[in-house]
């Protein structure tokens, strides 16, 4: 349940969201999908949409924080239809049973399950690509990094705590990483943080850890084991 509070409040905080729950409220607001054009005019249209559509745009959010958790930190092609498709399964038969209730008629007003499946699946698809190209454009360069320049991990920190990085720890889907000035948590794989350490001399002294070379303050010899005390103690 900690993991899936924090991802779905990192999920949240997106602006992925947002920008589709608003998109998404104008344009069906005006067309009126699902009879909802002749039974209301464009104000009553847009005061029933706008929360509807929020709703679901919140029920996907936790639908698709849940495949981040439980399947896949990073959703991928595979990931996204999966999303598509729970959200088509168990969004659709809520938003046919409020507009069958709301509309009276739903004969008359022509709607239909499978269109309404059709469609949440298709806004899904639509809503990951966005979220992919917004994460694609963010993501620091895979450029070689400059000389000087800081470690391309360094700039998914905050920059209270952007310091210098130290080590880098896995804890379930997320990596911990240690710096000079504090500790942060981010939601990625630790092969992918290490490759974003760049230049930066260290090496993987563990299959859960990475360390820099400059954060180790002695090593010693334990039995058979090399143990390495960094200087955060």
């Amino acid at each position: 349940m900690g993991a899936f509070g924090k991802t779905l409040s990192a999920e949240l905080n997106s602006p992925v969201p947002l920008v589709a729950w608003l998109a998404l409220s104008v344009v069906v607001s005006i067309m009126g999908p699902f009879g909802s054009y002749g039974a209301m005019p464009l104000g009553e249209r847009a005061l029933f949409w706008t929360p509807v559509l929020g709703a679901l745009v919140v029920l996907g959010v936790m639908i698709r924080t849940l495949v981040t958790v439980r399947v896949s930190p990073h959703p991928g092609i595979g990931a996204s239809l999966l999303i598509a498709a729970l959200n088509g399964v168990l969004l659709a038969p809520l938003l046919y049973g409020l507009l069958a209730f709301v509309l009276i008629e739903p004969g008359r007003s022509h709607v239909r399950g499978m269109e309404i499946t059709v469609l949440i699946v298709a806004v899904s698809l639509g809503i990951c690509a966005l979220r992919a190209a917004v994460e694609n454009r963010v993501a620091p360069s895979q450029a070689e990094p400059s000389p000087g320049a800081p470690p391309r991990l360094a700039r998914r920190l905050d920059p209270a705590i952007s310091g210098e990085i130290w080590a880098i720890s896995v804890r379930d889907h997320y990596v911990d990483v240690q710096t000079s000035r504090g500790r942060a948590s981010l939601l990625m794989r630790l092969s992918d943080a290490i490759d974003e350490v760049d230049c930066q001399p260290g090496a993987q002294v563990h299959r859960s850890h990475w360390v820099a070379w400059a954060a180790v303050q002695t090593v010693r010899r334990d039995g058979g084991k090399m143990v390495l005390q960094l200087n955060t103690g």
